[in-house]
């Protein structure tokens, strides 16, 4: 329970970082507040981080090779690796998609709110 919090806590930071960053970005271009580029650019980065999830899952990493490395414990240490980048590609699945749904209930909430 401690991880998913903390997961939750860093996608939301995660969200108002992109959403400071495009506002800023909405002065420069527009010369005025907007919300169109907050909304976008949280999905961008959402899809992203889910992207580089899932290239982390499905290919492989390299494995280092130390001291302690012998014909008898590759394999294990090998699979002890492999599990562990896969339990890292999880946790950056997981954030990916709670930036983008955390930032679609934002946007239905604010669209309820705000009249269009």
């Amino acid at each position: 329970m401690a991880a998913f919090g903390k997961t939750v806590v860093f996608s939301l930071q995660l969200i108002l970082v992109m959403a400071a960053i495009s506002v800023v970005y909405g002065f420069i271009a527009q010369g005025r507040f907007t919300l169109a580029y907050v909304f976008r650019l949280n999905f961008l980065v959402g899809a992203i981080i889910i992207c580089v999830a899932l290239v982390m899952k499905f290919f492989s990493f390299r494995f280092k090779f130390d001291k302690l490395t012998d014909h008898s414990t590759f394999n294990e240490r090998f699979m002890e690796q492999h599990k562990q980048t896969q339990e890292k590609a999880h946790t950056f699945l997981f954030l990916g998609l709670l930036v983008i749904i955390i930032t679609g209930l934002i946007q239905i909430v604010l669209a309820a709110v705000i009249p269009a």
